[in-house]
C-alpha cells in the first residue's frame, strides 16, 4: 500500500525554493506478470517510473518504488486482482486474459486484419474509450483506472512447419492467447490456449506445432529456436494491455500529483507504441540472422484466410448486448473510428 511521509519544511526555505509547504515521500509498488524483456514492462522502468520521479521531485516530493515483474508478486493472470486488492498501486495488466471481467477491451481481438500501425491503433482506442464510457466503468468495477492503453505490434505465425496454403494448417496445434484463439476457427488448425511465458516450452516439448504471436516477441523469447518458420500474415496490431492504478489510491492523491503521474503515463503510452513499432522490425531481422525463415503471404492468401473465419465479431457483440453491455455499439463505433483513421480491414466485421 502507499505510505506517505510528511516532512515539515522551514518557512524561509519553502519560500526561497518554491517547494510546497509539505513534501511527501510516496512508496509505490508496480507489478507485471511478464518479464522485462516484454516491451511494455521494460518501458515501465525506462520511461514511466523516471518520468514520475522527475515530476514529483520537481514538486519537492520523493518516490520509492518496488518493481515486481516476471510474476514475482502476480502472474500474468493475476495482475488485475493485485491492483484491485491494493497489493500493488500500479500494474501492467494484460487484459486479453481478462475477457470475462473486461469484455469490451477485447475489441481488436474480434476484429483482426486491421492496421499494423500501432500509433494509429492507439489513437483509435483512445477515442473509443471517450465514446464508450462503459469501458472505463468496467475497470472501475475492478478497482482501478487506466492510465495508458498499451498495444502490441502485428501478429504472425511462428511454426515448426512451412505454411504455403491454408491446407498446411490442417490438424496443426497452434498456441495463442485470449480471443485470438478465434483466428484459428474454421482454418483446420487446432487452437491451444497459452501465453508468452509458456510458448517456448510448449513448442519444444511438442505440445504446439507453432504459435500466433506478435513479431517483437519472437527474438526476445527465442521462439525461432524451436519454430524457425515465420509466416507474415499480418493479423494486425492489437490492443492487449494497460497500465493501471488502484482507484482508491488514485482518488487519495492530490490533483497535482495525479496530473504529474498522468503526464508520465501519456509519455509511456507514446514510447511503448514506438518501442513495439521499432522492436517488431528488429526482432524479425535478428531472427533471420539466427537462421529463421521469414515468408510474407500474398494478399490473396490473407483475404482467403480472413473470409474463411466465422462471424465471431457479431457473435461477440450480440452476446454482450444480451448481458446488458454495449457490444454492438462498441463494435460499430470501433469500425467507424478505424475507417475515419484510414484503416482498412481485410474483412468487414459486424453488420455495418
Amino acid at each position: 500500500m502507499t505510505k506517505l511521509t510528511t516532512t515539515g519544511l522551514a518557512g524561509a526555505f519553502v519560500l526561497a525554493s518554491g517547494l510546497p509547504a509539505l513534501a511527501e515521500t510516496y512508496s509505490f509498488t508496480i507489478v507485471a506478470g511478464h518479464p522485462p524483456i516484454t516491451g511494455g514492462v521494460a518501458e515501465l522502468n525506462e520511461v514511466f517510473i523516471p518520468e514520475v520521479n522527475k515530476r514529483l521531485e520537481a514538486m519537492g516530493h520523493s518516490v520509492n518504488w518496488t518493481e515486481a515483474y516476471a510474476g514475482s508478486v502476480a502472474d500474468f493472470q493475476g495482475v488485475l486482482e493485485a491492483v484491485e486488492s491494493g497489493i500493488a498501486e500500479f500494474g501492467y495488466v494484460p487484459h486479453l486474459f481478462e475477457g470475462d471481467k473486461l469484455p469490451l477491451e477485447q475489441i481488436t481481438y474480434v476484429t483482426p486484419f486491421g492496421t499494423s500501425d500501432l500509433s494509429v491503433l492507439m489513437d483509435v482506442i483512445g477515442k473509443l474509450h471517450d465514446e464508450i464510457p462503459e469501458m472505463d466503468e468496467a475497470w472501475a468495477e475492478n478497482g482501478q483506472k487506466v492510465l495508458a492503453p498499451v498495444g502490441i505490434d502485428s501478429y504472425h505465425f511462428v511454426t515448426n512447419f512451412e505454411i504455403n496454403s491454408m491446407a498446411d494448417l490442417e490438424n496443426r496445434k497452434i498456441g495463442t492467447a485470449g480471443l485470438a484463439l478465434n483466428w484459428l476457427k474454421d482454418t483446420g488448425a487446432i487452437p491451444v490456449a497459452g501465453a508468452l511465458p509458456t510458448f517456448y516450452n510448449s513448442m519444444s516439448t511438442g505440445l504446439y506445432d507453432g504459435v500466433m504471436t506478435f513479431e517483437s516477441a519472437i527474438t526476445p523469447y527465442k521462439f525461432f529456436e524451436v519454430a524457425p518458420n515465420i509466416t507474415k500474415i499480418d493479423f494486425g496490431a492489437q490492443y492487449a494491455s494497460a497500465l493501471t492504478v488502484n482507484l482508491d489510491i488514485w482518488n487519495d492523491l492530490p490533483e497535482d500529483v495525479q496530473a504529474a503521474i498522468q503526464e508520465a503515463a501519456d509519455l509511456y503510452r507514446e514510447s511503448t507504441a514506438q518501442y513495439y513499432q521499432d522492436a517488431g522490425a528488429n526482432s524479425l531481422a535478428k531472427a533471420a540472422e539466427s537462421g529463421a525463415t521469414i515468408k510474407e503471404v500474398s494478399p490473396e492468401f490473407r483475404a482467403e484466410y480472413a473470409a474463411a473465419l466465422p462471424s465471431f465479431a457479431t457473435e461477440w457483440a450480440k452476446k454482450l448486448d444480451a448481458e446488458g453491455k454495449p457490444g454492438t455499439k462498441t463494435l460499430e463505433t470501433y469500425m467507424r473510428l478505424s475507417r475515419e483513421a484510414g484503416v482498412e480491414h481485410a474483412r468487414k466485421w459486424g453488420d455495418m
